[in-house]
């Protein structure tokens, strides 16, 4: 019976494992704004990785991508995408600007 349970857990982390890796973080932006993946596109090259790569990362539990804007002293409003890349134990956030797609801000930090 151990041996049965113990062969049970096991496949399943392997199957659980081969579907967090399989899974596209991208996916739901599609059907939403489409700078969300322009901006998700700006990181991927900004990371040095193709956007198919960067949506598929092993490791990566998910992709944020959300409207933002910087404010500069002068008040001009400058707007932009936030994309953050969750990972087990931290985070990177990055701001991506919506007129021509560069990365004006980048940090990660500790999930803990």
């Amino acid at each position: 019976m151990k041996a049965i349970l113990g062969t049970a857990l096991l496949g399943s982390l392997i199957a659980g494992g081969a579907a967090q890796a399989a899974t596209n973080h991208c996916d739901e932006y599609y059907s939403r704004d489409p700078r969300f993946i322009e901006a998700i596109k700006a990181v991927a090259n900004h990371t040095m990785r193709s956007f198919d790569e960067l949506c598929t990362l092993p490791g990566l539990l998910d992709i944020e991508a959300q409207p933002d804007r910087v404010i500069t002293r002068a008040g001009d409003v400058i707007p932009h995408v936030t994309v953050q890349l969750h990972r087990e134990y931290d985070s990177c956030l990055y701001k991506v600007r919506d007129s021509d797609k560069e990365i004006t801000s980048a940090r990660c930090y500790s999930g803990f």
